[in-house]
Formats: structure tokens, C-alpha cells, sequence
């Protein structure tokens, strides 16, 4: 499998997020809260929600959503047949590093569920 972040492999439809928020789990860690739903296809996909009430500023969300884009994919194979929305959850700034082992742990812990 290749390490790109294809099209196909992103949530971008808004009837895909509302199944998504109304059939997935939840589940949350210091700097994320991340909605999965088990899927039949065999490619994990990944959906991005930062808002602007946790973040103000574009060069924040920005960062953690580069830092949730780059966790997916160089971990996509591990997360085969799901599907996933991350959310930034209220934090003081962290460095990239601990954000990214707190994304992967709540990627783990939802997955092995």
C-alpha cells in the first residue's frame, strides 16, 4: 500500500460525516476526541473537524490538521475497514510529537474495541 493520502482515502461528503457522528464511537484523549465507525471497505478513510471555537487562529488548525493527516497516513495500514473523524479537543500547545502519540493511542485504542 502506498503511504499517499488519496482522495479516496478522506470522509468528504457531509452524509458520510452524519453517519459517521450518528454510528460511530467516540472516544477522547488530551488534545483529540476521535469518531470511528467499522466499515466493509477494506481502505481506512479519515475526516477532519477543527473548529474555530478550539482553535481561533488558521495557523493552529492548520497544525492539527497537518499533524492528524500525517499520523493517518503513515499508520493507514494499521487501521484497515474503518473510518474516522478527528477532532481537536481545548489544550494549551503541545509539541507536534506528543500530539501525534496521543492521536495513536486513541487510533489503537478504538480499533482493538
Amino acid at each position: 500500500m502506498s503511504l499517499r493520502l488519496t482522495r479516496n482515502l478522506r470522509v468528504l461528503k457531509p452524509f458520510d460525516y452524519k453517519a459517521i457522528f450518528n454510528h460511530g464511537k467516540t472516544t477522547k484523549g488530551q488534545y483529540w476526541k476521535i469518531i470511528a465507525r467499522k466499515v466493509d471497505a477494506p481502505t481506512p478513510r479519515l475526516g477532519l473537524a477543527i473548529s474555530k471555537k478550539v482553535y481561533k487562529l488558521a495557523v493552529d488548525r492548520n497544525k492539527a490538521k497537518r499533524i492528524a493527516r500525517e499520523t493517518f497516513r503513515t499508520h493507514k495500514n494499521d487501521l484497515n475497514h474503518w473510518e474516522f473523524v478527528v477532532m481537536a479537543r481545548h489544550s494549551k500547545p503541545a509539541k507536534n510529537s506528543i500530539m501525534t502519540d496521543d492521536l495513536l493511542h486513541l487510533f489503537k485504542k478504538i480499533t482493538t474495541h
